[in-house]
């Protein structure tokens, strides 16, 4: 397969300019709290990352973007692979003596918005923890599409790189351009964090407690639990201004352009929608029912509440718990698990299967059942009044299989850390679907009880869900390394 280097060098260094850009504010919080050795070790990565990337994008100009489906995802590949690589960087210099592979954890958590970690947050600095803030923020919406906004020279061809990284069964265009698309989505992305920053500084959170936590929720990434800080200002306004912002970032943003557009109709009928808003009401629903008839749980407002914070919190993959789920009720952590597998709606910060594919999955099956008491009949599968492409359709199936086979796989290599079999499965669950956490030991987040190897191995599956597993399992494709001597 003959690749265009100039093209995967250019974005790469695109995106190297971009985190070292980005390195800035946690060095002027390191500064601001005397965090001396943070601080250096933030100044030298940001320079390094700066240096590299100007150098790049100098000497990295082409005459064509011009660059195959196959060459998006090696570049959103090498992309998430150098950025996990470089947000390591900031743990190893923090002068805390964290090893390698917690390092590497950390940062693989951070950017894929799964939330998890092995290193305690209360023993983070202050700039580290902002920095892992910051990675949640930009790997939520996707570096390679931040970087096709502020860098529009790969043309009609940053519509395949976006569509190698952006999760759902396609990358909708808001706009003539990509790179307009691109700004219109981080222009709604930004409106929205500051929005809940502002509503989080009523609370008794101090700033930088708001700012770190409106970085994470909006991405869907959960909470940063600093010192008990959330614990400790858990009120109902608080839970709220969480919930609905988790909610938002895991709505696909083509629904918020509409909005902004006046085609509200648009919004209405939009299937994808009303089923994930759907599945949050039954789901708030059974589990309240749940909590308050198996007693010991409170009032039924109180019950009300926690059902309705921990449904969101699932279904938009965002992971923070308000209470101990080992304590709840077999049905409660049934209906979490299955939103968990669901995840949020395609085109959004929400990571697991999606809305959409689930949606398709099962018209598909509605449709596979009528063909048999009809097998002459012609029956598309429709949605939103728009027949789903067998292309389309193909690959929702192929991606619904895909999921499963990597979570049969993952589970049987995790096996090998001796954990019991509730821990060995949500381990697996909360790192393909992003959540971050589940029951068991790893309750909050806490994969601190792996050994390096299952932290690495985790990380990896972190990763692939993030890209959705096509990225990485491509590169162990024949086909896809000789796909110039492969007949289309």
């Amino acid at each position: 397969m003959r690749l265009n280097y100039r093209v995967i060098r250019h974005t790469i260094s695109i995106i190297l300019l971009i985190i070292g850009i980005a390195m800035f504010f946690p060095i002027v919080c390191a500064v601001y709290h005397d965090e001396t050795v943070p601080a250096q070790g933030f100044f030298f990565s940001s320079l390094c990352c700066v240096g590299l990337g100007a150098l790049g994008i100098r000497f990295s100009r082409y005459k064509t973007t011009k660059i195959k489906a196959g060459e998006s995802y090696l570049i959103a590949f090498i992309g998430w692979i150098s950025v996990s690589i470089i947000g390591t960087v900031p743990y190893l210099l923090s002068g805390c003596g964290y090893s390698l592979s917690d390092s590497i954890f950390e940062s693989v958590s951070g950017w894929t918005t799964t939330g998890a970690w092995v290193i305690p947050f209360e023993t983070l600095p202050v700039s580290v923890v902002l920095w892992k803030s910051i990675t949640n923020w930009l790997g939520g919406m996707g570096l390679l599409l931040l970087a096709i906004s502020f860098f529009p020279v790969l043309g009609a061809e940053g519509q395949k790189i976006a569509t190698a990284e952006m999760p759902g069964t396609a990358f909708e265009k808001l706009a003539s351009r990509t790179s307009q698309t691109a700004i219109i989505s981080y222009v709604i992305y930004i409106v929205m964090t500051a929005l809940e920053f502002l509503l989080l500084l009523p609370t008794n959170l101090t700033p930088l407690e708001a700012l770190t936590n409106t970085l994470s929720t909006i991405s869907t990434a959960g909470l940063l639990n600093v010192n008990n800080c959330i614990n400790l200002h858990m009120n109902t306004y608080t839970k709220l201004i969480f919930a609905i912002f988790s909610i938002v970032g895991s709505v696909n943003f083509v629904m918020y352009f509409y909005i902004c557009t006046g085609k509200w109709r648009k919004v209405f009928r939009n299937t994808e929608l009303r089923v994930f808003l759907g599945f949050i009401l039954v789901g708030s629903i059974v589990i309240t029912g749940s909590l308050y008839f198996s007693g010991g749980h409170g009032s039924l407002l109180h019950c009300a509440e926690d059902a309705f914070t921990q449904t969101v919190a699932y279904s938009a993959t965002s992971g923070f718990e308000v209470d101990n789920l080992n304590l709840w009720p077999s049905l409660a952590k049934f209906i979490l698990m299955t939103l968990i597998i669901c995840g949020g709606c395609g085109n959004s910060t929400s990571g697991s299967i999606k809305i959409i594919r689930v949606v398709i999955f099962f018209k598909l099956i509605r449709r596979g059942v009528y063909k048999r008491i009809h097998p002459r009949a012609i029956k598309p599968v429709m949605l939103d009044n728009h027949p789903v492409s067998t292309t389309t359709a193909s690959n929702v199936t192929v991606f619904i299989l895909l999921y499963f086979a990597v979570f049969v796989f993952a589970s049987i290599v995790m096996s090998l850390e001796n954990q019991d079999m509730e821990t060995t499965f949500f381990t697996v669950l909360a790192c393909i679907s992003n959540n971050g956490t589940g029951f068991g030991k790893i309750i909050g987040g806490d994969f601190s009880m792996f050994s390096p190897f299952g932290r690495f191995f985790s990380a990896i599956l972190m990763l692939g869900g993030r890209l959705e597993f096509y990225s990485i399992i491509m590169l162990f494709s024949p086909s896809f390394w000789n796909s110039d001597r492969v007949r289309s």
